[in-house]
């Protein structure tokens, strides 16, 4: 190795002098009223270095920048993980004309219990929208709605506020501004989540079958992902063994049995098929069931988990309507009745059977 490379630094010292000797003329260099000589050789070689030089030093002064810039991020960021907010504001000041640092600028102000005094029209992004209106969930979704929607009038790609507002528009019934939004989010979401997302427009076309009884609403159900409430739809209009079946494999054919008592979507098909599927669904289920049909001698047989249903149980069903047998998976907030959206957090499909036992 020690070789080759005293044989390249020999070729590249043979050239150069080659060069020198071969442009050894000298030239008149004029600047303003100056004027000097120089060999040509020089002038060649000196502008060739001073157009590395400069580059260097411009490259190098930035990355001075660009490091002391990073080191007081990761400054910041350990500071406001750690607890020690009002140092974490002092360093965060410098980069608030980043719309990307207003969060973390709004959430040190909140647990001050100090006033937010954001300047929403210094920014482009909708970020600052879209994180105030997450500070006014659940209390004012009115407020947070006006605000994700003025974010998505500055930046259509704002996805995080399209998933929040798309929740909102399902939880108040606007059906329609859903669905739009929910095409729009499957079209840019990342592909370890379309899944979800897809399951996310069943239960939106669900709740819009119920509410219009059109057709097209079910041809497009069969294409698309079963969510609980989709599951629970589709088991009422056509094959239901086949929606059982399914749901079973998923682990939400109890979810799917108690939604359909609750809409009520059972008839004869679905109540034989529960009958054969006894014993893949909750105990706790099933009483709601066997109860809205007075069939006494089933609901004797069932081993209830659920210690306030199982009173309720005890004193002949009665308050059944108080007992919350839902629960949101996000937030843990439990709930008397499915809903396609957490009213608390937001989430969509988030409602599972409680199955807690005393």
């Amino acid at each position: 190795m020690g070789i080759l490379k005293t044989s390249v630094f020999i070729v590249f010292l043979l050239l150069g002098i080659i060069f020198a000797y071969s442009n050894l003329q000298v030239v008149e260099v004029r600047f303003y009223t100056y004027s000097f000589r120089v060999p040509l050789f020089l002038l060649i070689l000196g502008s060739f270095g001073l157009g590395l030089l400069f580059p260097f030093f411009y490259y190098s002064l930035r990355e001075i920048v660009f490091r002391r810039r990073e080191e007081n991020l990761y400054s910041f960021f350990s500071l406001f993980w750690r607890g020690y907010l009002g140092k974490a504001l002092s360093l965060l000041r410098r980069h608030l004309t980043r719309e990307e640092f207003i969060p973390f600028y709004i959430e040190i102000k909140r647990e001050f219990k100090e006033l937010v005094d954001v300047r929403l029209d210094l920014y482009r992004e909708g970020i600052a929208e879209t994180a105030l209106a997450e500070k006014k969930i659940p209390k004012d979704l009115e407020g947070a709605r006006v605000l994700l929607e003025s974010a998505l009038r500055k930046n259509r790609e704002n996805l995080r506020a399209k998933r929040l507002l798309r929740s909102i528009y399902l939880l108040s019934g606007d059906l329609d501004k859903a669905e739009a939004l929910q095409r729009e989010i499957l079209t840019e979401i990342e592909k370890e989540r379309r899944d979800h997302e897809k399951r996310v427009l069943s239960t939106i076309l669900a709740e819009k079958y119920l509410r219009e009884r059109d057709s097209a609403y079910i041809k497009e159900l069969w294409k698309l992902p079963i969510s609980e409430l989709s599951g629970a739809v589709l088991a009422s209009v056509e094959k239901a063994e086949k929606v059982f079946k399914t749901a079973k494999e998923l682990g939400i054919l109890s979810e799917v049995v108690k939604i359909m008592e609750e809409r009520n979507l059972l008839n004869v098909e679905v109540l034989n098929l529960i009958q054969n599927y006894r014993y893949e669904i909750h105990d706790d289920v099933l009483y709601y069931i066997y109860k809205k049909l007075n069939m006494q001698d089933q609901i004797s047989e069932l081993e209830i988990k659920n210690p306030d249903l199982k009173l309720v149980k005890d004193n002949g069903g009665r308050l059944l309507s108080i007992v919350c047998i839902w629960e949101c998976k996000e937030c843990g907030k439990e709930y008397k009745n499915f809903n396609s959206v957490c009213p608390n957090c937001l989430s969509v499909d988030s409602f599972k059977i409680i199955l807690k036992t005393t």
